[in-house]
C-alpha cells in the first residue's frame, strides 16, 4: 500500500479504474482539492466514489432536550478543522472536479426501545471529548442521562444525514 496526501496523490493521471474514499472529505483541509485529485488519477470512463460523508450541520436529535448536541458537535468539529457540511457539498465538489455524478443520502430507521450498550458508551466518550469546553461536566452528565432514558423508552432519534456520491469521467471522444 502507499501512503500519501489526498491533496497531491502520488500517482500519474489516469492510473485507476476506481478511486474511493470513506469518511475522508469531512476531515481534509481542502475537500474540493481532494476530489479533484481523485478525478485526476482515475482513467477516462472510470469512477470516483465517496462512500459516506456525514452532514453534521443537518443532524436531527430528539427529544428536544437533546437538540443542542447537534449544533455543539458541529461547532466542535469545525474547531478541529472538519467540514461539518461535507455531505451536502459532495455534488458541488464532484462537479467542480469535472465529474458527472449521482449524489444521494443514506436512510436509516429506528423504532425499537433499546438499552444503552457499549456503542452508546463509546459514542458518549467521543461526544464528551468534542464538547469539552463547550458544556460543563454536569450538563454533559445530564444530557447523557436524558439520552439513555430516551433510548430505553424508544423516544430517541439521532440522525446524521450521510451522503454518498458516485462520479465518473466521461470518455473522451475520438
Amino acid at each position: 500500500w502507499v501512503q500519501g496526501d489526498a491533496h497531491a496523490l502520488p500517482f500519474p493521471d489516469g492510473s485507476f479504474d476506481l478511486v474511493f474514499c470513506h469518511y475522508l472529505l469531512l476531515w481534509v483541509r481542502d475537500p474540493a482539492r481532494a476530489v479533484a485529485e481523485m478525478a485526476r488519477v482515475v482513467r477516462s470512463g472510470g469512477n470516483v466514489l465517496a462512500c459516506a460523508e456525514p452532514d453534521y450541520a443537518g443532524r436531527i436529535d430528539y427529544p428536544p432536550e437533546l437538540e443542542p448536541l447537534g449544533r455543539l458537535q458541529a461547532e466542535a468539529l469545525r474547531a478541529q478543522g472538519a467540514c461539518p457540511e461535507a455531505g451536502r457539498r459532495l455534488g458541488e465538489w464532484f462537479r467542480s472536479a469535472g465529474l458527472e455524478a449521482v449524489v444521494g443520502v443514506m436512510g436509516g430507521s429506528w423504532s425499537v426501545p433499546a438499552a444503552p450498550d457499549e456503542g452508546f458508551a463509546a459514542e458518549w466518550g467521543i461526544r464528551r471529548r468534542d464538547l469539552e469546553g463547550l458544556l460543563s461536566q454536569e450538563e454533559q452528565d445530564r444530557l447523557e442521562r436524558v439520552d439513555a432514558e430516551a433510548l430505553r423508552t424508544g423516544r430517541r432519534v439521532l440522525f446524521v444525514p450521510t451522503f454518498y456520491a458516485l462520479g465518473w469521467k466521461s470518455r473522451r471522444k475520438a
